[in-house]
């Protein structure tokens, strides 16, 4: 895939590379963990700071084996979890920034991350200003 190609075709955005990190949270996690990452890495998408995404409630199973701070709990342990997603820029530094401060924060012993290359669109906004679907055309109350 070339990027140059993909971008030379586009006219109100363009894609850039960025690293996009999955993280299970127990609910006693969430804000923490993205305040804390937040603080890390900024979280800049275009021209917002502090942009994440969190998921509604699902369920995370997992048995705890010998050696885990629980010990061989010999069943399996549902737990109440959301998922937090962000992107950061593929580079290295800010991606280990962004995880050290998940590991920090986060309450398991071995939290749930995932990282995955993809591509981020960032929005060429002057020649959308006008544009009549976007919510500032639209008034706040929609």
């Amino acid at each position: 895939m070339d990027l140059n190609q993909i971008n030379a075709t586009l006219e109100t955005c363009a894609f850039e590379a960025a690293w996009m990190v999955w993280v299970e949270l127990a609910e006693r996690d969430d804000a923490r963990v993205r305040e804390a990452v937040t603080e890390a890495v900024g979280l800049s998408y275009g021209n917002y700071k502090g942009v994440s995404f969190e998921s509604g409630p699902g369920m995370q199973f997992f048995q705890p084996m010998e050696g885990s701070v629980m010990g061989d709990a010999g069943r399996t342990v549902e737990m109440p979890v959301r998922v937090l997603t962000f992107c950061v820029p593929r580079d290295t530094a800010t991606l280990a920034l962004a995880v050290e401060a998940v590991r920090n924060s986060h309450s398991y012993e071995e939290p749930v991350i995932t990282v995955l290359e993809v591509l981020a669109c960032r929005a060429d906004d002057r020649s959308q200003r006008d544009n009549p679907n976007r919510w500032w055309n639209r008034g706040f109350s929609e």
